[in-house]
């Protein structure tokens, strides 16, 4: 095979020297590592001998160059015509070099590649195909696409913005720029057309996505989902919060009977990796009509989603309710306090003064305010102080547990009221207080691997949700309480044994059980 992309390799170096890191960020600029490239262009399959192919957001060219690559494996010849979009200027020249340079070595490999490069917005200049009007000053792309492939910028916008409004079918909210690429890639793609993105795995779930998952799947079958573990490792890059995906699909409104789940820790995919079957309607769970994408990394997660999703209940059908803290730091300074020991003062928690079963007050943190001043204007924000479980919004980017819940009870403070930052949702029920029986409980349920495994499977960001909470499957309180009662009367209070207790109330038994339990220590 003919390695184009040494040259893209060599051209990266090049931008890279002559541009600074802040002007990069700044310009969205994070290119796909070489690794990757080849690994997504190895997902297409259909190589037609008139083919289109585009790349949106196109930086230098190493996805179209990884792609061109395909061609010299196949025997008889191909016409390629590719679109590329790319509006950054100092990023141009380097990308027509790029293209040149491929178009060179396919001819002299017997095949015939020719290229556009739009050096326009991808949104602005396609989203009219939408109302299935011509675009590009009359040249028609509709549905012309036998392929895309693409890794979009990744940033916020704001719904007053001329790309949200231009995607208002699509999208509502404020969504990221790039659910805005994937819609556009599929809606310009011939039926049965492929598309491969590299993204985030945020588009998954979550409400902000809900709508642009719901068009996006009425219109693609997905074929392959492959997620990076690390947050950090498939781009090298420290602002990473979340998990990326790989995301191969074809365009039809039916989905696949199956989607094929592999998974990787860092960009080193020159082997095929590993992977596995899942039947689609276990990855795409439409039961609230959320249109969650769940994302299970071994045979074991497929086991536990099976498991959980077998609980009798929603969350909240049970009367239980979450919320996130209503303190907002930035906007109550005038009620933060360094101390605790005016009798006009209650105490303030923070995510570092919970700890698996427990919290932990006062507790003196980087100069963090311990207490929150109790007048009749900060009442508001103020919380009747009794039972809660209080579940940490926000894990750190390679933390070993997505979940840390702590019990929170009257005792830890003499106060009426209680304060509670809003990186933590706490836990209540509509009807009742909840019994230390249940809070024990639920802090066991949420501090299990059990359940810790489940919710990775629906979500890769470092934000737990409360509507995603909600929604999950969960025992009977019955239950809950009953495991409550065996962790109380625990005379010490191990990972191990309560992770016993769980599954042996949830009867989990055999290869399953072993294996959570190889993972509670």
């Amino acid at each position: 095979m003919v390695d184009l992309l040494s040259y893209t390799t060599e051209l990266q170096k090049r931008h890279e020297n002559s541009t600074s890191a802040l002007y990069r960020r700044q310009a969205g600029q994070v290119f796909t590592p070489v690794e990757i490239a080849r690994f997504m262009a190895g997902l297409l399959s259909h190589f037609p001998a008139e083919y289109r192919l585009l790349d949106a957001g196109a930086g230098l060219g190493v996805l179209t160059a990884a792609v061109c690559e395909r061609f010299f494996a196949l025997r008889s010849p191909r016409h390629i015509e590719v679109h590329v979009f790319e509006n950054e200027p100092k990023a141009i020249p380097l990308l027509e070099q790029n293209l040149e340079h491929c178009r060179k070595a396919l001819e002299d490999a017997g095949h015939a590649l020719n290229y556009v490069i739009h050096d326009k917005d991808f949104i602005i200049a396609t989203a009219s195909s939408l109302d299935a009007q011509r675009t590009l000053d009359g040249n028609d792309l509709r549905s012309t696409f036998d392929a895309a492939i693409m890794n979009p910028p990744y940033f916020k916008v704001r719904k007053t913005s001329a790309h949200a409004k231009l995607m208002s079918k699509v999208v509502h909210g404020q969504p990221n720029v790039y659910a805005f690429f994937l819609a556009l890639g599929a809606q310009l793609l011939k039926e049965g057309a492929e598309l491969v993105a590299i993204t985030p795995r945020s588009y998954c779930n979550g409400l902000y996505f809900r709508g642009f998952r719901k068009w996006f799947l009425q219109r693609m079958a997905l074929d392959h989902l492959h997620l990076f573990e690390s947050r950090t490792a498939p781009f090298k890059s420290a602002d990473v919060l979340q998990e990326s995906v790989i995301t191969k699909g074809h365009r039809l409104g039916n989905r696949s009977a199956t989607v094929r789940i592999s998974t990787s820790h860092g960009p080193n995919l020159d082997e095929d990796p590993e992977g596995f079957d899942v039947a689609s309607d276990r990855v795409i769970d439409d039961s609230c009509g959320e249109s969650v994408l769940r994302i299970p990394t071994s045979n074991e997660d497929g086991r536990i989603m099976e498991l959980v999703e077998s609980f009798p209940c929603r969350f909240s059908e049970l009367g239980l309710c979450i919320s996130t803290g209503p303190i907002v730091m930035f906007r109550a300074t005038e009620f933060l306090l360094d101390d605790n020991h005016s009798q006009s003062s209650v105490p303030l928690l923070l995510p570092h003064n919970i700890e698996p079963f427990g919290t932990k007050w006062p507790v003196r943190k980087n100069g963090k305010p311990i207490a929150f001043s109790l007048r009749q204007e900060s009442m508001r924000l103020l919380l009747p102080s009794k039972n809660y479980v209080l579940l940490k919004r926000f894990s750190a980017k390679e933390e070993r547990r997505r979940l840390t819940a702590g019990c929170f009870f009257p005792s830890v403070s003499k106060s009426q009221y209680v304060g509670i930052e809003n990186h933590l949702n706490y836990i209540y029920h509509s009807e009742r207080d909840l019994t230390d029986e249940d809070v024990y409980g639920l802090a066991a349920v949420f501090n299990s691997v059990l359940l810790d495994r489940y919710f990775r499977t629906i979500s890769g960001n470092t934000q737990v949700n409360a509507t995603e909470i909600r929604s999950m499957n969960f025992p009977d309180m019955n239950v809950v309480a009953k495991i409550g009662r065996q962790v109380r009367s625990l005379p010490v209070m191990t990972a191990d044994r309560i992770e016993r207790i769980v599954l042996t109330e949830f009867r989990v038994r055999g290869s399953l059980r072993e294996y959570l339990l190889e993972h509670a220590g």
